[in-house]
């Protein structure tokens, strides 16, 4: 009689173990893609956004004061150069931006980029609070700097015919 309600007990066990693996798996497979989904998406500043000017003018104190909040802030994730190669980057779940890629840079209005640093959005952290809105935007003109050094990244590089 033991025997027999043990192996009831037995195969309940093994069914509800088998029952809670699968549950497990599926938890998990929706958590990766949901994940997966959320990196992939584009990230779009709203046209409001996209319209806002800069406020500070383009000089060499606020390059300076951008290049150092640059330094301190952003080196970790967005590289010394801004080419996304930054220690931390290969940590994160998504790529972070390539201030050298041209086309992105040439795409991308300082509004936009105001906006992003502002916002901020998983991994990147909001600036928001961390940083006045001048620096931000001192922040917006150094990572224009930034853009015209990746232009020439590639001169001299051709072979001679």
């Amino acid at each position: 009689m033991w025997s027999l309600r043990k192996g009831k007990i037995l195969a309940w066990l093994k069914c509800g173990a088998a029952i809670f693996a699968a549950v497990l798996f599926m938890a998990a497979l929706r958590a990766h893609a949901t994940s997966a989904q959320q990196v992939k998406q584009p990230w779009h500043a709203p046209a409001s956004a996209k319209a806002v000017t800069n406020p500070v003018a383009s000089s060499e104190a606020a390059r300076k004061e951008g290049a150092e909040l640059y330094q301190k802030n952003c080196v970790i994730c967005h590289g010394a150069k801004g080419a996304s190669n930054g220690p931390a980057a290969g940590s994160l779940p998504q790529k972070p931006a390539n201030f050298t890629d041209v086309k992105m840079m040439n795409d991308a209005t300082d509004g936009e980029l105001f906006w992003k640093i502002t916002t901020g959005r998983a991994p990147m952290p909001s600036w928001q609070d961390r940083l006045s809105e001048r620096q931000r935007w001192e922040l917006v003109i150094y990572l224009r700097d930034l853009a015209r050094k990746g232009q020439y990244k590639y001169l001299g590089s051709a072979t001679k015919s």
